[in-house]
């Protein structure tokens, strides 16, 4: 029994030791981010500057943009605490949209920065900045003194605000609610609205991109019509041209995950004509295009010349100073599901479904070994301790006999 006793004392220090070793936090970089980084919107670029614990010997990056040589900046030899990075304005796929609003009027420039002290891998002291600067439109007000007579004159000012303007990607319908997730071929509603009953307004010079840079494709032209009906169709106004939305079947770049949208939106005041025959456009039957048309593309590229001087939208838009861009936001699409074929054989089928996973964390595993190893000990030595008692046994009873 004394020995039984001692093996399990011996067990359960190894037990122990083994947990301390398992349970030891791995190794990190000796370094970090000081202070908040501080972004200067300068007149032709952005410019990060960050303090460091002690010197930085990273990289720096814009995300999505790493395999571009000047977008990325190492620090190998950089002996410094305090680092700088610049780039230059719509560099790197650098986000732009200009803003027409009742508070801010002019041009965003927004991307994200990726600071990295290791020079290959992303690690646990890495950090990500959205970086934005937007720069403001002056207003510019143009006086000439001319004096007819010396009676007092009363200013009557009344100013119009401008219309709030959203673009927006929603489910099930085009009031539903906002899409960050979807699967290829769903359905989704792409809206655009200003909520103003005094404009109307007219959506023009979408595009679609990857986010990276690479791909970018257009889905709207200058006048508002659709280019690839099959992608994204011909929009609906609604009577009052200030809600306009299109239904389409979620689509992605090839080995993409992410969609970005982007629209050009003008907006004119409804008073005294001023919107007749600029919204909405003329894209469908009677206009430059016929429905049976809409698949011909071959035909599209080589009537785009007479397409200016056709009876479409005949107001150059994207000339106008009351024009913004609106985006909508990032759209995560999953792939299509692999559909097996009936014929394949069963250990095939088992090989290609979708089996359940898991997931544990590196805690739970160890708590999980712990404890079947304690276990197993204690198996071990009630079987021993057992088998010992029964040779005891025996032989008491032979010395009996």
């Amino acid at each position: 029994m004394l020995m039984g006793v001692r093996v399990m004392i011996r067990l359960l220090v190894t037990a122990t030791v083994f947990h301390s070793i398992w349970a030891a936090d791995p190794p990190t970089l000796d370094n970090g981010i000081a202070e908040l980084p501080l972004v200067d919107c300068m007149e032709d670029r952005v410019k990060l500057t960050f303090k460091t614990q002690r010197p930085f010997h990273g990289r720096i990056f814009v995300k999505g943009m790493v395999d571009k040589q000047n977008c990325v900046r190492d620090f190998v030899t950089n002996q410094a605490k305090d680092v700088t990075f610049e780039l230059e304005n719509g560099a790197c796929n650098m986000r732009r949209q200009r803003m027409l609003g009742p508070e801010k009027r002019g041009m965003e420039m927004s991307m994200t920065i990726i600071i990295s002290f290791h020079s290959t891998f992303i690690t646990k002291v890495d950090r990500a900045y959205r970086c934005t600067c937007f720069y403001m439109e002056a207003d510019k007000v143009v006086t000439n003194k001319f004096d007819v007579s010396m009676l007092p004159t009363t200013d009557l000012i009344d100013t119009a605000r401008m219309p709030l303007c959203t673009y927006s990607v929603r489910r099930d319908s085009v009031t539903g609610p906002i899409v960050e997730y979807a699967k290829v071929g769903e359905t989704v509603y792409h809206v655009w609205n200003c909520e103003s009953d005094m404009f109307s307004m007219l959506v023009h010079s979408c595009f679609v991109d990857d986010g990276n840079g690479d791909e970018r494709k257009p889905l709207l032209d200058e006048h508002g019509c659709a280019i690839d009906p099959l992608i994204l169709p011909d929009l609906s106004y609604n009577k009052e041209n200030n809600v306009a939305y299109a239904q389409v079947n979620v689509f992605k770049f090839a080995d993409k995950i992410s969609t970005y949208f982007q629209c050009a939106v003008s907006t004119c005041m409804n008073t005294e004509g001023m919107c007749d025959g600029k919204t909405p456009p003329r894209c469908g039957p009677g206009g430059s295009f016929s429905s049976s048309n809409n698949n011909n593309f071959n035909r599209r590229a080589r009537r785009a010349t007479i397409d200016r001087l056709s009876n479409r939208t005949t107001v150059n838009w994207v000339h106008l100073a009351d024009t913004m861009d609106l985006a909508a936001n990032k759209i995560t699409v999953f792939e299509l599901e692999e559909k097996q074929d009936r014929e394949d054989p069963p250990h095939l089928a088992i090989v290609q479904g979708h089996q359940p996973v898991i997931c544990l964390n590196q805690s739970r595993i160890q708590l999980f070994f712990i404890f079947s190893f304690l276990m197993l000990i204690l198996v071990t030595v009630f079987t021993i301790f057992t088998l010992r008692r029964t040779i005891a046994v025996q032989r008491k009873c032979e010395l009996n006999a």
